[in-house]
């Protein structure tokens, strides 16, 4: 059961990033009846770099889905994004590298969904066992941090 269930996180994951066709939709936040004791003025709190990235990877998903984009036209959308957000670093630019070599992959036809999949997953493990010892760090690996919670990986820390 438990092997099945890591399968179908997999080939949802992989299906999230690489065919963008249906990133994750996160539900609206419960509503609560508690009210604070004193008004609070609302104001509206600024996305992190985190949440920045995957509106824009929803906003492509949806172009994918339509039919206007491929997935390879996606990621590079995507990463034009993220380097204007984020910019370049050793881990992001390599997790990207990969990230567009399966959508190139998979738009050819010569990946399998879950092929592509277990390819990513590969590489972002890879990624988990060299961080430790990884010096310097770069400061934001917001990208692969972004892909490490899709495949249900721990973030670097």
């Amino acid at each position: 059961m438990h092997s099945t269930l890591k399968v179908l996180s997999r080939v949802a994951g992989l299906s999230l990033m690489l065919s963008a066709c249906s990133l994750l939709q996160q539900p609206a936040a419960p509503q609560t009846t508690v009210r604070p004791a004193r008004p609070v003025q609302a104001q509206p709190l600024p996305d992190s770099k985190a949440d920045s990235l995957f509106k824009e990877a929803n906003r492509l998903a949806g172009k994918v889905k339509s039919g206007e984009l491929n997935r390879v036209a996606a990621a590079d959308q995507l990463n034009v994004y993220r380097l204007r957000l984020i910019g370049a670093n050793l881990v992001d630019d390599n997790s990207f590298a990969m990230y567009r070599y399966l959508a190139v992959e998979r738009d050819a036809g010569r990946l399998t969904q879950e092929e592509s999949q277990a390819r990513m997953e590969m590489r972002l493990r890879e990624w988990l066992r060299r961080w430790p010892k990884l010096q310097p760090k770069p400061p934001a690996p917001v990208f692969t941090n972004f892909l490490l919670k899709l495949y249900g990986l721990p973030a670097l820390g």
